[in-house]
C-alpha cells in the first residue's frame, strides 16, 4: 500500500487516457507559461483603450435595441410611443436599474418591454481615463408602426433639436470611476429622507467631462430642497463627455434623476452600485 501510494504520488496523471494525459500537461503548462502573457495583454488593452468613450448599445443579438421584441409590441396593441430613460452600465457592458420618464400617453407596454429587457442585454462598456467604468447612460426610445410595420429607434440623448433631426450625439454619462473620492453621489434632503422625487438638471460639460453652470429645470415635489441637494455634488461629478459624430465635444445636455423613495434612515438617493 505504502509502495502504490508512492506510485501515485509521482504520477498524478494515472488513471487518465493517454490522450487526456497529453491534454492536462498542455493545460498545466499554458497556466504556467501563458499567465503572463494573459497579464500583460489585460495591460496592453487597457493601456489601448481611449480616454473617453461613452456606453453604447452596441451590436449582435444583445444590444438593447434588438432585445426589445417590436414584432410582439405590435400585436400586443404598441402603437407610436416616446419614452425617455435612464440606466446604469457596468464597467463590464452589463445594463440594469432602468427608470423611465416624460412618456408619451399609451406607452406603458413600450415601457414595461425596454426596463425588462435592459437587465438582459449588453452595452459597450464606457471608458473613463483610459479604463472601462460605470456610468449612468440617459436615452431616448421612439417606437412607431409604418406600413403595418414595426419600427424602433433609440438616441442616447434627450435634446429635442438632436433627436428630431436623428443627429449622431451621446449625451455626457455621470461616471463612476475609482480614485475619485469627492463624489459620494446625491444624498436625500435632510427634511426629505426617503422621499419620492424627480429633478432635471440642465449644464454644460467640457471634453475632460466637468461640468459647470448647472441649474435646476424641474424640480417635484417643490420646496423639500431636492434641486439644491442635486446641485450641490455636481462640481464633484466626472462625466464622460459629450460625443457628436464620434468625437469629444463641449456641449449644453439636460441630466434627470429620479428618486422612488428608499427606507427610513436611508440617505443615498442616486449612487454607484
Amino acid at each position: 500500500m505504502l509502495e502504490s501510494s508512492r506510485q501515485a504520488s509521482r504520477s498524478p496523471l494515472k488513471g487518465l487516457t493517454q490522450t487526456g494525459a497529453i491534454l492536462m500537461k498542455f493545460a498545466l503548462r499554458f497556466l504556467l507559461l501563458g499567465l503572463p502573457f494573459i497579464v500583460m495583454l489585460d495591460i496592453s488593452r487597457a493601456e489601448n483603450l481611449p480616454e473617453f468613450r461613452p456606453a453604447l448599445l452596441g451590436h449582435g443579438p444583445r444590444s438593447l435595441i434588438n432585445k426589445i421584441n417590436v414584432e410582439s409590441l405590435m400585436k400586443r396593441g404598441q402603437r407610436d410611443a416616446v419614452i425617455m430613460f435612464s440606466c446604469f452600465v457596468s464597467s463590464l457592458g452589463q445594463g440594469g436599474y432602468m427608470r423611465v420618464y416624460r412618456c408619451s400617453p399609451n406607452s406603458e407596454l413600450l415601457q414595461n418591454e425596454a426596463m425588462g429587457q435592459c437587465w438582459r442585454a449588453h452595452f459597450e462598456p464606457a471608458v473613463y481615463n483610459h479604463q472601462t467604468t460605470e456610468v449612468m447612460l440617459t436615452g431616448t426610445i421612439v417606437f412607431f408602426v409604418a406600413n403595418e410595420k414595426p419600427h424602433l429607434r433609440i438616441f442616447l440623448n434627450q435634446e429635442n433639436e438632436d433627436i428630431k433631426g436623428a443627429k449622431d450625439f451621446v449625451a455626457p454619462q455621470l461616471a463612476f470611476p475609482p480614485g475619485n473620492p469627492k463624489f459620494e453621489g446625491f444624498r436625500f434632503p435632510p427634511g426629505a429622507p426617503g422621499h419620492e422625487a424627480v429633478v432635471a438638471v440642465s449644464m454644460d460639460c467640457n471634453t475632460m467631462g466637468k461640468a459647470s453652470n448647472a441649474k435646476v429645470d424641474y424640480e417635484y415635489p417643490k420646496g423639500l430642497g431636492f434641486g439644491a441637494q442635486i446641485l450641490d455634488p455636481i462640481p464633484d461629478a466626472v462625466f464622460v463627455p459629450g460625443f457628436r459624430s464620434g468625437k469629444p465635444v463641449a456641449c449644453h445636455f439636460t441630466m434627470t434623476l429620479i428618486s422612488f423613495g428608499a427606507r427610513r434612515g436611508s440617505r443615498g438617493m442616486i449612487k454607484s452600485g
